[in-house]
């Protein structure tokens, strides 16, 4: 039976960016991927509703490692993705609206509009939050991520709340909820709550297109980003296998030595890494008596709680805001669609999912690419990509499928005030609560960053790139830097595979 170097559970993007690195360093390498598709949440799915491309998952793109694009060379293997500019729109119910993109004379005209003292405000805030994403994206390819690094200013930024930073720059509502939202994706807190200022640097710490905190369209959606990967991997020499579920991965006298598959393959290999989800891997994967028991504690009490909801739509026109009418393309068709007027909307809409179990008022976030890459849709089609909170995965009366489409309903309903031909225009719709993102996409607990990215889940204190079982590693999103299409995970481990590798060979 042949040995490989590493054996990899999951083709997830990060999985896909561990195999393609080793591979490309001379290392033999097989992937087990257990859906019949390869990018896990990152991938455009073709049979959902005919003549459709859906980025089903994972809708846009800011965190992908730029070393990453170049090594791999993933430009000339198909990888495409343009600026979303303007990057923000929140119509409000009274027919004024608040449109930000990448012109400053703009966005001063937008925001003098509500309140001209908020233009020095916004500027400031950009500059500060510029320095924050800075900060942490120069530390996501650190070996030994440490949060202590940062000096006394910036911990506390991160610390503290998403509202705090931003109501230090400006007063505006609808202005401050804009803002406010990059602290809140994927997170199941509040604006208010200790912790977001962390959430919100994340989600402004990527640089795509040289331009820091911006967010890109995927041309031909997300699953051209893990096309690309999968092509370079095997490129290199990496075996990509879909469909074939990996049941166990074998250890012997504390040391990890291949993997065995649902369907009673085994495969030997000298490393093993997971792109699974660390309860997956620690919890489902591996014998019980693998891990000592404090390490197996801290995967048990894993926060690992989802708040969030995808619901992606099929429409006939575009979406014709009161606030801006017309269903012909237009600038603030490209931008993120935002649904909150104010940091309290906010609030109350965490508040009451908590408490109820689902927000009757809740975020709301939209995209449609299909303006500026038409070829996801039949000629005058168009995809909405929704990602709403709160709807908790825990919730105390479960998930219905009657429970699911009343929160589609509600979304759609809350659309419909702001642009009122919205309703009439669906032609079809995909809902995916958070069970429906753990069984499609292995996102335990429907947590999209494979657990909180808060401050006792991050750097030092989220799972380590080498585990407590020596020849296995974490390549995912349980590890540092944590969520979001950036690869980091998986290059991370790729460089700690190959060092440990040549040791042993050195020392043998």
């Amino acid at each position: 039976m042949e040995t490989y170097d590493a054996a990899i559970v999951g083709a997830g993007h990060n999985g896909l960016v561990c195999a393609a690195l080793l591979a490309k360093a001379g290392r033999s390498v097989i992937v087990f991927e257990r859906a019949a598709w390869i990018g896990g949440a990152a991938v455009s799915r073709t049979d959902v509703w005919p003549g459709y491309t859906l980025s089903a998952a994972s809708y846009v793109c800011s965190l992908l490692d730029p070393w990453l694009v170049e090594a791999l060379a993933l430009r000339e293997r198909g990888l495409e993705y343009y600026r979303k500019d303007p990057y923000a729109f929140t119509p409000l119910p009274d027919g004024r609206s608040l449109l930000l993109g990448s012109d400053p004379a703009a966005n001063a005209r937008e925001i003098a509009a509500f309140d001209a003292r908020d233009v020095a405000g916004f500027e400031a805030y950009g500059a500060c939050t510029d320095r924050l994403g800075r900060a942490l994206f120069d530390s996501f390819s650190d070996a030994q991520p440490d949060f202590d690094a940062f000096d006394a200013p910036t911990q506390a930024h991160l610390r503290g709340s998403a509202a705090d930073l931003v109501e230090r720059y400006v007063r505006t509502p609808v202005l401050q909820a804009e803002l406010v939202n990059d602290g809140l994706i994927g997170t199941n807190l509040g604006p208010r709550d200790p912790g977001t200022g962390y959430v919100l640097a994340h989600h402004l710490a990527g640089r795509v297109l040289g331009v820091q905190g911006a967010w890109a369209f995927v041309r031909g959606g997300m699953g051209s980003v893990s096309a690309a990967i999968a092509d370079a991997a095997r490129s290199y020499g990496a075996k990509i296998v879909a469909d074939a579920a990996v049941a166990r991965i074998a250890s012997v006298n504390g040391r990890a030595v291949g993997l065995e598959l649902e369907d009673g393959r085994t495969v030997r290999a000298r490393t093993i890494a997971s792109n699974a989800h660390p309860r997956t891997t620690f919890l489902e994967l591996l014998d019980s008596g693998a891990l000592d028991p404090a390490f197996r504690a801290k995967v048990e009490g894993w926060r690992s709680n989802g708040p969030s909801l995808k619901l992606n739509v099929a429409l006939g026109e575009l979406p014709n805001f009161s606030a801006r009418p017309g269903t012909t393309p237009q600038p603030h068709h490209r931008a993120t669609i935002h649904v909150a007027p104010s940091i309290d909307y906010l609030q109350r809409a965490y508040q009451e999912g908590r408490d109820c179990g689902a927000s009757s008022e809740p975020l709301i976030e939209c995209f449609l690419q299909t303006p500026t890459d038409p070829s996801l849709a039949p000629a005058g089609k168009h995809i909405l990509a929704i990602f709403a909170q709160y709807f908790p995965y825990d919730r105390a009366d479960g998930w219905s499928a009657a429970q699911r489409e009343d929160a589609a309903d509600r979304i759609v309903a809350i659309l419909g005030r702001l642009a009122p031909n919205l309703p009439n225009a669906v032609e079809a719709r995909m809902v995916l609560a958070a069970p429906d993102l753990e069984a499609q996409f292995g996102l335990v607990g429907g947590h999209i960053f494979h657990g909180v990215l808060l401050p006792g889940q991050i750097y030092g204190e989220r799972f380590a790139t080498r585990t407590p079982l020596d020849g296995l590693y974490l390549c995912g999103s349980g590890a540092h830097p944590g969520g979001c299409v950036s690869g980091f995970p998986g290059k991370r481990a790729a460089f700690a595979i190959d060092a440990d590798l040549a040791a042993r060979a050195a020392a043998a």
